[in-house]
């Protein structure tokens, strides 16, 4: 008989195939996994997959407090973040004995990460190749790019074309970092897993080809030995642990190969790495575990691209299907 195990999404909303995935690895691993998702609201696409858990915002005083009272009512195992705001409440969640675990970096780490000027600083002391930024004062070279300090999803970024515009603009210098703005451009994400032990078992690059809104539409792994080392790099240099989502950008016309970001979670294109032999769901799963967790490489040229589908709901939030 199957044992069960019960998985809660943190703002796991469109994240429909994933948890498809996570239900599918789970059943061949000899579990009966159920997947729970904490939203703001019941008409979301995962629930065509599992049970949304309406909750409030991740910045409500007490967010742990309505995390705990659904772990506990539905018997949670592994807490999965999804969106930025909910990586560092499960990090803070998971430490607690007796709760939950998730495969999540520490709080320290997570709070690090979601804030580039401290992320920047950390991670060029570490010899990480990073784009040239502004430390202070007026830009001295154009164009550049102002991303606000704790944003994500691409939110009010401004590409800045020079110190006439710049001025104009009015930016409060403390809540941005400035870059240097590379217009001629390829962008890869690299999806990581650190097991429990500190020990790098996947990184897998992808080019992305195609984004909307922020999140890829289609993506393609590639052989990029050169980013493998870099994420390598800034992953010990930053202690990160669990699902690690490190954005890079190379410079068309100079060859650079420099850290964009890195995103302390499950990325949202992580699909493709799975079809590509890093299987994440079973890592995440050994690792809650306690087992060892091995080493896997990507195979180079899985291509995925993204497609719209419905999911409908009924007057009373539930999913409808024709008959």
């Amino acid at each position: 008989m199957a044992r069960p195990l019960n998985i809660l999404m943190l703002g796991g909303a469109k994240r429909v195939s994933m948890a498809r995935h996570f239900i599918s690895t789970a059943a061949a691993m000899g579990f009966d996994a159920r997947i729970y998702s904490f939203e703001l609201n019941a008409d979301v696409p995962v629930a065509a997959v599992g049970e949304v858990i309406i909750g409030g915002r991740w910045s409500d005083p007490d967010i742990l407090a309505q995390l705990d009272a659904a772990c506990v009512d539905k018997g949670i195992d592994i807490v999965l973040p999804f969106v930025d705001g909910a990586v560092e409440i499960a990090a803070r969640y998971g430490m607690e004995p007796g709760h939950a675990w998730s495969p999540v970096s520490a709080p320290e780490v997570c709070s690090t990460m979601f804030d580039k000027v401290v992320a920047d600083r950390v991670l060029r002391a570490a010899g990480v190749p990073l784009p040239r930024i502004v430390e202070e004062g007026e830009p001295k070279f154009f164009p550049v790019i102002a991303k606000p300090r704790t944003g994500s999803a691409s939110k009010g970024i401004v590409v800045v074309g020079d110190i006439d515009e710049w001025r104009s603009l009015g930016l409060d210098a403390e809540r941005y970092i400035v870059q240097e703005y590379i217009k001629n451009r390829h962008e890869y994400t690299l999806d990581c897993y650190i097991d429990r032990r500190g020990n790098v078992v996947a990184i897998s690059p992808r080019e992305r080809i195609e984004v909307v809104g922020g999140e890829v539409s289609r993506t393609i792994t590639v052989s990029l030995p050169e980013g493998v080392e870099i994420a390598r790099k800034a992953i010990e240099g930053a202690g990160l642990r669990g699902a690690v989502t490190v954005q890079l950008i190379e410079d068309v016309d100079t060859g650079r190969l420099m850290l964009m970001e890195i995103n302390p979670r499950l990325g949202g294109g992580a699909v493709c790495s799975l079809y590509a032999g890093v299987n994440l769901p079973a890592m995440i799963i050994n690792d809650w575990l306690g087992k060892d967790v091995e080493p896997v490489e990507a195979a180079a040229g899985v291509n995925m691209t993204r497609y719209m589908q419905e999911v409908v709901f009924a007057p009373d939030n539930s999913v409808m299907t024709l008959k």
